[in-house]
């Protein structure tokens, strides 16, 4: 009786985790999405539509510093990548970016360049950019000190309610591809392509 009901609970089970029956389901798991190409050509002659779906878009996964149209540019503020103990948070995308994010403190912020190509619409380009946070000593290290640390004087400050300071100093890892393609599709969906 035990087997039978381990039995069902495990169907049950996997066919949540799979989702609803059919050919849906495994053409989604055979044939993943298309990757976009960066820069995403949008066949459309409208400035506007592109340029509030393409913040829109951007906003979910950053907070928006600068939008400017003349230049056709968008820049992001730095976001602390989503660890481990974030699941909601989509902007480190896979689990090797998540477990990096969890161990290390690592931010990522956007730059959106949309210019026009001629008979054809207009191209965003987006790039991702991913940075380490790069400190003399681990914060707040406690363990390894054999003896008792006369260095500084106690620690009397309060915590601090408001805007907390961003160090400076952070290295350059490059772009973070697999997120600008999960936004250049979110970008592609929205505008129904």
């Amino acid at each position: 009786m035990r087997l039978r009901m381990r039995l069902i609970a495990a169907a049950v089970a996997a066919s949540a985790a799979l989702g609803p029956p059919g050919c849906a389901t495994v053409t989604r798991v055979i044939a993943p999405k298309a990757v976009c190409e960066n820069p995403l050509v949008i066949p459309s002659a409208d400035f506007e539509t592109v340029w509030r779906e393409t913040v829109a878009v951007l906003d979910e996964y950053f907070d928006i510093r600068e939008e400017n149209r003349l230049a056709r540019t968008i820049v992001t503020d730095p976001v602390i990548g989503a660890t481990l103990l974030e699941p909601w948070r989509g902007d480190s995308v896979g689990l090797d970016d998540r477990l990096e994010s969890t161990l290390q403190t690592i931010r990522r912020f956007a730059r959106v360049q949309v210019t026009p190509v001629p008979g054809r619409g207009f191209a965003v380009k987006l790039e991702v950019l991913k940075e380490l946070e790069d400190l003399a000593r681990p914060d707040r290290q406690t363990a390894g000190r054999a003896v008792f640390n006369n260095d500084s004087p106690v620690n009397r400050t309060r915590e601090i309610v408001g805007p907390v300071p961003i160090p400076l100093q952070w290295i350059p890892r490059g772009r973070d591809t697999k997120l600008e393609q999960v936004i250049l599709n979110r970008i592609r969906d929205a505008l129904f392509l």
